[in-house]
């Protein structure tokens, strides 16, 4: 029987999705399981690995009822980035995993600024100092838990730790995930020993790096037993969640671009080299290829605020409307929304402010407009912010050469034709939105197992669903009051920070 599928395992924030993918890009089976997120303190966010590789488990052998084992050719892995397990010598999970939105590390953001000025940070891991990477939560252990720090052997990423349970290879990880733990040397494409040095972390814990594409990793005769898989089965060591969306997404020549409209949103552009912008605004990571490098901006708030509005300003709790209604508002008021604006910072600001103090604005309207103009601002809203995002790759990186959307927000009628006359550029619609991240796992297995001679010959098979050249008239319009949203920031800047002020003095 030929094998001449792909499953793969993309272990996302909720929950897991396991698919079976062919070699034309078709998803062919996909189940998935939730989990939940732990929240055991303020500003904390954590996670069981364990219960997340049952999780997928059982996903795989339920989806191998629909298909013979026999068929499977790899498996290709994806998963969240920014995590921090550690773990034994023996494999044993110490501490739940401390994932990409934990936000506890504060202090250890501060120490590290101390030990090194935070614009070398950014010139030399490609990112700014955060709380959200997983560097200062090694140090978090280090100096809140030092008896799993002595016990630990590896600090893993979610992905890194399925890789380990389905194959016993422990202790790797794929380029992608090592450079956003902000511990990487991102132009060296080497762990920064100087930099963990000077934090009196042990170089040691980090793991082995790997093309995404290695395969020598197979699954063992447990992983039979519980699941049906055929032992030996290759498998991936895959890549983080952002890099699979970017190569799903069908990026694969330097400049090719997409945007993602999920409940955050933001831009990413494939290049050749990472790009340092002086302002510090957007951050990069290599592609788990440890040549290319994806650089992005970041929308802390895109669907997510759009939601908030559907359901707190569009209708009422007793009678809310859904999202086919307010499109079509949305679609019988001109671009420009007559003046309304809408600053979608409902959560503060990542790229380009950066700013937590940062709330949302809705601003130019009176007793002439309705509910239509405002939902049509919401709309121009969240296109306006990724355009944020887009012209500072832009601005110090290189055109963008073609720009691809996916995400939930992708499916919009709307969406797709404001972004193309935002960017000023014809904009495709993917034609499986939601399964950009599952379609670039297989995508990086297949490359790795021979089933695609290269990334430019998996990305030939991403189609469109739809193109949305750019519209003159409605271009015209955005490049006026685009500006006028641009400064809305700055001017409001101030008196964000006095209520963000009052809030702590309450």
């Amino acid at each position: 029987m030929e094998r001449d599928l792909i499953l793969t395992c993309d272990a996302g924030t909720t929950g897991c999705k396991v698919s079976l993918i062919d070699a034309k890009g078709e998803a062919l089976f996909s189940v998935r399981r939730d989990y939940p997120t732990l929240y055991p303190r303020p500003n904390w966010a954590e996670q069981d690995p364990d219960m997340m590789v049952d999780a997928v488990l059982d996903g795989i052998k339920e989806i191998l009822q629909q298909v013979s084992p026999q068929r499977i050719a790899c498996v290709g892995l994806d998963g969240t980035m920014n995590g921090c397990i550690p773990v034994s010598a023996e494999g044993k999970v110490l501490h739940p995993n401390i994932i990409h939105s934990d936000s506890r590390t504060e202090a250890q953001v501060q120490q590290i600024c101390k030990v090194i000025d935070p614009h070398d940070f950014y010139r030399l891991t490609g990112n700014r100092p955060d709380t959200h990477y997983t560097l200062p939560k090694m140090l978090w252990f280090k100096q809140n838990l030092p008896d799993v720090y002595a016990r630990t052997k590896w600090f893993l990423n979610l992905k890194d730790y399925l890789y380990y349970r389905l194959t016993d290879r422990l202790g790797f990880t794929d380029y992608s995930d090592a450079s956003l733990t902000a511990a990487m040397d991102i132009t060296k494409w080497s762990w920064s020993e100087e930099l963990l040095r000077s934090l009196e972390l042990d170089v040691a814990h980090m793991p082995r790096m790997l093309p995404g594409t290695d395969i020598r990793g197979k699954t063992t005769r447990a992983i039979y037993y519980r699941t049906g898989l055929i032992t030996g089965t290759p498998v991936a060591i895959g890549c983080g969640d952002g890099c699979s969306t970017a190569r799903g997404a069908g990026l694969s020549d330097p400049g090719s671009a997409y945007a993602y409209i999920g409940s955050s949103g933001w831009v990413s552009q494939l290049l050749d080299h990472p790009v340092f912008d002086p302002e510090e605004r957007t951050f990069n990571f290599l592609d788990c290829d440890g040549k290319s490098y994806h650089v992005i901006g970041t929308v802390q708030t895109s669907a997510a605020a759009f939601d908030w509005a559907l359901k707190n300003l569009m209708g009422s709790q007793e009678a809310p409307i859904d999202i086919s209604r307010m499109e079509n508002m949305a679609r019988q008021i001109q671009p420009g929304a007559e003046g309304v604006l809408f600053l979608p910072t409902l959560m503060g600001s990542r790229s380009p402010y950066w700013d937590p103090n940062t709330r949302g604005v809705l601003m130019g309207f009176s007793l002439y407009h309705d509910q239509r103009h405002i939902a049509r601002a919401i709309y121009e809203g969240v296109a306006f912010a990724l355009n944020s995002c887009a012209e500072v790759l832009e601005q110090y990186g290189e055109p963008i050469t073609s720009m691809m959307l996916t995400g939930g927000g992708a499916r919009s009628g709307l969406w797709p034709d404001i972004l193309s006359a935002v960017f000023g550029l014809s904009t495709k619609v993917h034609k499986a939105p939601g399964e950009c991240t599952s379609l670039g796992a297989a995508f990086v297995a297949g490359v790795g197992a021979g089933i695609f001679s290269s990334f430019e010959d998996a990305t030939r098979t991403v189609k469109a669903r739809s193109t949305h050249p750019v519209n003159p008239a409605w271009q015209k319009a955005y490049a006026e009051i685009y500006p006028i949203y641009r400064d809305i920031y700055e001017r409001v800047r101030p008196l964000n920070d006095r209520i963000a002020q009052l809030g702590e003095d309450n």
